[in-house]
């Protein structure tokens, strides 16, 4: 006699198995943000436009206040002329004259709110801010003015609580028109 596999509703319902030994199911699958979205209410986009004071200015800034992680989906980018946008993971400090944004909840039946700090501005490192110490992980080359484009990071970014993701733009005749994608999702939501 093997192990009998169960189906956890109390209906004495048992898994089957076919001739090959393989387990016999039917499967509902869908994306972990779908699943985030639908069944946590936890998927968020925050829209940002800007155009940089000068060359090379952090023109937005975001970290993580959940204890739970925030995983970074991608961009939607379209700028006015040719640029480099490009991102950094764990930027520190203070930044100059930040305009606040809020993040738009994407599933319309939840009153959840990103639990995070979510800001734009056209120089937020300033000469008296104090960003410092990130790393460049996305540098994305446009060669002209560029319609809307979506941009996937292959493997997410993860930002554990305190966490900062900031994005810069090299090129200060430019207008940067940005959506960041992005989800709460870790052992903690269940």
């Amino acid at each position: 006699m093997g192990l009998i596999i169960e189906d956890g509703q109390g209906k004495g319902n048992s898994a089957g198995v076919s001739e090959e030994n393989r387990l016999l199911s039917e499967c509902i699958t869908s994306s972990n943000e779908h699943h985030v979205n639908h069944l946590h209410a936890q998927a968020y986009n925050v829209y940002f436009e800007q155009s940089p004071t000068a060359n090379n200015d952090c023109i937005f800034y975001m970290s993580n206040d959940n204890d739970i992680d925030m995983s970074i989906e991608g961009l939607r980018l379209s700028v006015s002329g040719a640029c480099e946008i490009y991102c950094q993971i764990n930027d520190k400090g203070t930044r100059l004259t930040a305009t606040a944004l809020t993040p738009v909840n994407l599933n319309g039946g939840s009153g959840n709110a990103a639990d995070g700090t979510f800001e734009r501005g056209a120089d937020l490192d300033g000469a008296t801010s104090t960003i410092t110490g990130g790393s460049e992980f996305e540098r994305i080359k446009l060669i002209a003015a560029t319609p809307t484009q979506m941009f996937n990071f292959e493997q997410d970014i993860i930002l554990p609580k305190n966490s900062t993701m900031t994005i810069w733009c090299d090129t200060s005749t430019v207008t940067v028109n940005g959506t960041v994608i992005f989800n709460y999702h870790g052992l903690e939501i269940g």
